[in-house]
């Protein structure tokens, strides 16, 4: 199933034309009924609806009530919305469901995939279910995912947080480029530098330059040797001198670009998975 090519209309298959791959933003007509039947599930528990989730989702979408058969509600609110708004409200719903209200549910997140990916949006389910990121490529982000299931806790809950950041319907640069730094410090400081109470990304590549004796690779050179662990220092050492969001009033200080932080995202995704899974390792 998973190695099925993409579906295509009958008369596009016929013409010997290439899938679709325009991606709609917002929420388009062809897509609306369908999530705004799923949203009124999702506001919904037990089959009433939930007024603690309706409320909250409003409020902090700065949403006004609006007028139903029996008064003004906050559902009747969320229902109205439309385009854009409806697409803030499907993500704010699943925020406060599985945050707020402990009321997660992957079959009721993953029908909402469903039907984005069916309808050709440009967004997607976060790794989570807590809300939507914008469509990355499938190889992309299931490298991404793999780094993200693979590594443990905080390492994992700062990966997760780079990728929201830097992919989510607001992007945050700077937030997804300072969130990818930390995973990599998580993953790195107890293995590369554990007495360092102190030890921040740049004093990690530092120890691995003073202890490149101790380390390789499982790729191997053309002698089939495992190599030398310099191309991953360079590029911790890239990540760390890039983030010029790290402190403010220098003269090189600035917000992150949404290009520097998805790039920082997938360096840090790429680091984690390998210092986890062994690819970077010490000698025996």
């Amino acid at each position: 199933m998973g190695d099925s090519p993409p579906f295509q209309p009958l008369r596009t298959r016929l013409a010997g034309k290439p899938p679709d791959e325009v991606l709609f933003e917002g929420v388009p007509d062809h897509l609306e009924l369908a999530v705004s039947q799923w949203l009124r599930q999702a506001i919904s528990v037990d089959g009433r609806t939930h007024d603690g989730i309706c409320q909250e989702v409003a409020l902090r979408l700065r949403l006004h009530p609006r007028r139903d058969p029996s008064g003004f509600s906050y559902a009747a609110a969320l229902k109205a919305a439309t385009g854009e708004q409806l697409l803030e409200v499907l993500d704010a719903v699943l925020y406060v469901r599985w945050v707020s209200f402990g009321l997660g549910d992957w079959d009721l997140a993953g029908r909402l995939g469903v039907m984005l990916e069916a309808g050709g949006s440009a967004y997607t389910l976060d790794p989570a279910g807590h809300g939507l990121i914008r469509r990355v490529d499938e190889t992309v982000s299931e490298a991404a995912n793999q780094a993200i299931r693979g590594a443990a806790g905080e390492v994992s809950d700062l990966l997760r947080k780079a990728w929201g950041n830097a992919y989510g319907i607001h992007p945050d640069p700077s937030a997804a480029y300072r969130d990818a730094v930390r995973a990599v410090e998580s993953a790195f400081v107890p293995v590369v530098s554990p007495t360092n109470t102190r030890a921040s990304l740049g004093s990690v590549c530092k120890d691995l330059v003073n202890q490149s004796a101790k380390w390789e690779l499982v790729l191997v050179d053309s002698h089939d040797r495992p190599t030398a662990i310099d191309p991953v220092v360079t590029l911790l050492n890239q990540l760390w001198t890039g983030q010029r969001s790290r402190h403010g009033g220098g003269a090189n200080s600035r917000e992150q670009t949404q290009a520097e932080a998805e790039a920082a995202v997938h360096l840090a995704a790429l680091a984690v998975q390998w210092i986890t899974t062994g690819v970077l390792r010490k000698k025996p």
